[in-house]
């Protein structure tokens, strides 16, 4: 997947025309709203052994505001906890991933932006069948660096991608949306935001990763 969006965004260099999908205008006053409904599967892994928890759909919010000269703030929310099996052993339990996202946006032209962000996240594992076994895993505050790129494929058809990294993070999506009336579209995409090295208590190298497909309506203003 991560080498699918690269060629994606790689792609884009070569198209002539672009709108805005996600927001690309960063005029003073101008903004939007997106809201994804994501079938997401969360992931842990620790020393070698990799746990998938049964898929559930959770929200995925973002908005994104306009400053001028070329500048715009961004604020994300993405918290999915899977549904309530652990596929190992015998024991049922939850694990949520929690992440506030706060970004600055520059554009460098009509398809690409670059993007400078502070992630704050945090993972919960509750076993239900053995509270004792339930973990609160360490607060972790990561840098990310990034592009967001979009290009027009179709008549109000929109092609999109981003990817952002740092150290312990990578976080891209890839998607399409379509303009159903003036200022609002519908869009499908996919996101994967991976987290490293998170600890509990004096043990360190939890991994976490949360991933989807979503469906979601973005309202520009």
């Amino acid at each position: 997947m991560r080498k699918t969006l690269s060629a994606l965004i790689l792609s884009m260099l070569f198209c002539s025309v672009a709108v805005a999908s996600p927001l690309t205008d960063y005029s003073q006053g101008k903004g939007s709203i997106d809201l994804t409904w994501r079938n997401t599967q969360n992931t842990l892994s620790y020393r070698g052994y990799s746990y998938d928890f049964n898929k559930k759909y959770n929200l995925d919010g973002m908005l994104t505001f306009g400053l001028g000269n070329n500048f715009a703030v961004q604020y994300r929310r993405f918290a999915p906890i899977s549904s309530d099996t652990i596929p190992a052993g015998s024991d049922t339990g939850t694990l949520k991933l929690t992440t506030n996202e706060f970004n600055v946006l520059y554009k460098l032209n009509k398809q690409f932006s670059a993007l400078v962000g502070f992630v704050n996240a945090k993972g919960d594992v509750k076993d239900i069948t053995d509270p004792s076994g339930s973990n609160i895993l360490n607060t972790k505050n990561l840098w990310q660096v990034g592009v967001v790129a979009s290009t027009t494929i179709a008549d109000k058809t929109t092609l999109w991608g981003s990817v952002a990294v740092g150290k312990d993070l990578t976080n891209y999506e890839v998607g399409i949306g379509y303009e159903f009336r003036p200022n609002w579209e519908f869009n499908v995409n996919y996101r994967d935001f991976n987290v490293k090295n998170f600890s509990v208590q004096s043990q360190g190298g939890f991994e976490l990763k949360a991933k989807g497909l979503g469906y979601g309506i973005t309202y520009k203003f």
